[in-house]
């Protein structure tokens, strides 16, 4: 039986605490736990005699971390330029041992180290590293502390940038991270390609990408900077700052992400006008941490220029002229509005319909699972000659912020889908009729989210 999971999105909690108050994302352990044991019980019930369990991507919040943000090493950069014992190699053990020492993300850890003790069963997991977790693969030191948090064998090897499931000693099912449909946050704007091979050369996925920048620069340095410019004292003494620092820190959460802007502006408490004479030096200093950095500054405008932004868009944010006495509001939410990008499900199914594995007569492959998106999906492809083709998308366990259709108003959701794929000869116990092969797709979404 085949597990899938992604966008768990671990990460450090201590950067961005305000006088040690933590704002955690990472969900409860026991979450984990409740998920696995459901699996476990019904494996009780049915023929699976052993059990793979793929992590596709985004497990570790690498490149988000605002860690980063303390000296002058950044993430974005290609992976080769990364040396073993080299000052940017220590800061990502650093961070990723940062990520691991948090409590809710170590009892979590120790729950994927028991797996096979709790399935009793052979198990093996598989990693695919996503976006925001690439640099897993930087060197050997950083690739065998993140077998070792996850109980994985000892080994310095590359990880594969895709994982192929065999269902009947053939590739049945292919597990993707995602972000390959997304020129954002992928080294190959792939929309240009009419067919994509199951496996893509591995140089793409070490390329820097415009997210790699954003991520960092924007998303991660706004609440830094929030902090700095107030100080942790005021910001918990004055209930309007601490209102919308919490609001900062939940943007990474919001779908679809050029719903960014209203979201900030739709702080409860604070009117549009309010909101935005708080957040005004705040943009202009990142602004200007963006502008004063020379290389960063190109890189800013190569990368946003390589996925098709508007170079007009990009250096409306970094001109001093019109931001001289205040900022414009329509500058940064044009800014916004182009980095948010307009990958949505429906662009996503014309990338996926390039998969040559999906398309092929030859290819045994009839199942696509990827993440990235956030959104828990399961689509047919098509159906002939008795084959039937998925696509699934394996969702986030991260908590979720959703607007609604006009996106003036939202609300929190926590998302938790569940992708078991069962190979030939293996019963799923909730059905009794025989298949080659078969999946369960199940989505549970919990109201609200934790204080």
């Amino acid at each position: 039986m085949l597990i899938v999971m992604s966008d768990l999105h671990f990460a450090e909690s201590k950067s961005l605490a305000l006088n040690g108050t933590q704002f955690n994302h990472n969900l409860p352990a026991q979450v984990y736990q409740e998920y696995f044991r459901e699996i476990a019980e019904s494996l009780d019930d049915g023929v699976v005699p052993e059990v793979d369990l793929v992590l596709a991507g985004d497990i570790f919040e690498l490149t988000r971390s605002a860690l980063w943000l303390e000296g002058e090493l950044r993430p974005y950069g290609h992976l080769d330029e990364i040396a073993e014992g080299s000052e940017r190699e220590k800061k990502i053990l650093s961070i990723l041992e940062s990520i691991a020492a948090d409590e809710r993300v170590a009892e979590t850890l120790q729950i994927f180290r028991g797996l096979e003790s709790l399935f009793q069963r052979p198990t093996r997991l598989h990693f695919v590293p996503g976006n925001h977790d690439r640099l897993i693969n930087a060197t050997a030191a950083v690739r065998s502390a993140a077998r070792r948090m996850l109980g994985m064998p000892e080994s310095a090897a590359p990880f594969d940038n895709q994982y192929l499931h065999p269902l009947n000693g053939q590739p049945g099912v292919l597990v993707r991270h995602g972000h390959e449909y997304d020129p954002n946050n992928f080294g190959v704007n792939l929309s240009l390609e009419s067919t994509l091979p199951a496996v893509l050369p591995a140089e793409w996925y070490k390329r820097p990408v415009l997210g790699d920048i954003t991520t960092l620069e924007l998303a991660a340095r706004l609440p830094k900077v929030f902090k700095d410019h107030y100080s942790d004292a005021l910001i918990l003494k004055q209930v309007p700052l601490l209102t919308l620092y919490q609001r900062i820190m939940e943007y990474d959460n919001v779908r679809p992400a050029n719903a960014l802007m209203n979201f900030l502006f739709s702080t409860p408490g604070l009117s549009r006008a309010d909101t935005w004479k708080y957040l005004e030096p705040v943009f202009k200093r990142v602004r200007d941490d963006i502008a004063r950095d020379v290389s960063l500054k190109q890189q800013f405008l190569s990368l946003g220029a390589l996925v098709g932004i508007p170079l007009f868009n990009l250096r409306l944010l970094l001109d001093k002229r019109i931001w001289k006495r205040q900022i414009p509001f329509w500058v940064f939410a044009k800014l916004i509005e182009s980095l948010a990008g307009k990958y949505k499900l429906g662009s996503l199914m014309n990338m996926i319909a390039k998969e040559e594995s999906m398309n092929s007569a030859e290819s045994t492959v009839n199942c696509l699972v990827s993440g990235h998106t956030h959104n828990p999906a399961v689509e047919l492809l098509g159906a002939s000659d008795g084959r039937a083709r998925f696509y699934l998308n394996s969702g986030t366990f991260r908590n979720a912020i959703t607007s609604a259709a006009d996106m003036l108003s939202f609300s929190r959701l926590r998302s938790r889908a569940r992708v078991l794929i069962y190979g030939p000869g293996e019963r799923n116990p909730e059905y009794t009729r025989e298949t080659g092969w078969s999946f369960d797709y199940s989505t549970k979404f919990g109201y609200g989210s934790e204080v």
